[in-house]
């Protein structure tokens, strides 16, 4: 009921929105699927050894993987009014967009070094990896001219949230920007750690374990984010801002073991595709830095009272602090600030 209610209330262009974003995933689902389902009828060794011949699949994989993780940014953005999660969706598109083009010139050096069938191949697929690109950079641009009205739409929703006051409405748009980025970190890490592991490793370097527990760890790390957040707890921050530090050292490892004349070999035609996700990564990490300490410092001037009220957790007006009682003991609105 409560969902329904919530469709009803959605502005025509989050609807649109949510309708477009599912309507993307289809369509890049079923290119997708069309070209993995070619390549794998025509180059048998595609899993035949833990190589990276299997960057064939991971690359599909990941732009999927991608447009699904879309469409549930979008959703929920517009479900929870959330314009910051709205922007984000589409430089998130952008960013998978970018997947498809680095995929596009990967997958021809393969496919073409292949000199017993990838002759063949290749024609088959070329205008079928366009079309994705193509298809991802129309909605992309759509999505652009839709998150403007949205951003229109919500904006008296924040004012009705977190009310007037422009120090509250600052430290909420760093809060929200910090949870999208939380959610941006378990894409980026899961899906370089995957790919990292299948692609460049193998199961008897020192490296493979140590990659798999990368894993849980991360997770581990992104919830004590977000629990630290949402209690605005001190010790919390700091700890995921220390072992985010520890993160980016390791990405910056790995980013100069690929260009290690010692382990060529191992990277092969990867390395332009990882050495472009391993930058990103860096990028998001460093913008999760910031909106971590800026957080950080928001933390104890009423923010986490205000989010509280919003969601029905304090009803209790005299716990606002614009309300003050005063010698009569009547409730008087405190205009300070």
């Amino acid at each position: 009921m409560a969902i329904s209610e919530s469709i009803q209330k959605m502005p025509l262009a989050g609807k649109l929105c949510c309708f477009l974003a599912g309507l993307q995933a289809l369509a890049v689902i079923g290119l997708e699927t069309y070209i993995l389902v070619i390549v794998l009828k025509d180059i048998g060794n595609v899993f035949a050894s833990w190589s990276s011949d299997k960057g064939v699949a991971i690359y599909f994989l990941l732009l999927v993987i991608a447009t699904l993780f879309g469409l549930f940014l979008m959703i929920g953005g517009v479900m929870n009014g959330d314009t910051i999660q709205i922007i984000g969706f589409c430089l998130f598109n952008l960013f998978a967009m970018s997947l498809a083009i680095f995929r596009f010139y990967q997958i021809r050096t393969w496919i073409e070094s292949n000199i017993f069938v990838g002759y063949l191949v290749y024609p088959k697929v070329k205008d079928v990896m366009l079309a994705s690109i193509g298809v991802m950079a129309a909605f992309t641009a759509v999505f652009g001219v839709l998150a403007y009205f949205l951003y229109i739409a919500f904006g008296w929703e924040i004012y009705k949230r977190v009310g007037a006051d422009m120090k509250i409405r600052r430290m909420y748009v760093n809060y929200r920007t910090m949870v999208f980025l939380l959610k941006i970190d378990f894409f980026v890490f899961l899906g370089f750690a995957v790919s990292y592991i299948i692609l460049v490793l193998k199961s008897s370097d020192p490296e493979f374990a140590i990659t798999i527990a990368f894993v849980p760890v991360t997770m581990s790390v992104l919830f004590l984010a977000f629990w630290g957040l949402r209690r605005e707890s001190g010790p919390a921050m700091w700890t995921f801002i220390f072992l985010l530090c520890g993160s980016a050292a390791y990405f910056v490892y790995k980013c100069a073991r690929m260009f290690d004349p010692k382990q060529e070999a191992k990277f092969l035609t990867q390395r332009p595709m990882m050495t472009y996700y391993t930058i990103i990564s860096l990028v998001v990490i460093s913008a999760t830095l910031h909106q971590a300490i800026s957080c950080l410092a928001n933390f104890g001037y009423g923010l986490k009272e205000r989010i509280e009220i919003t969601r029905g957790k304090r009803s209790d007006m005299e716990q606002i602090q614009d309300y003050y009682v005063n010698a009569a003991g009547d409730r008087r609105m405190n205009l300070d600030g």
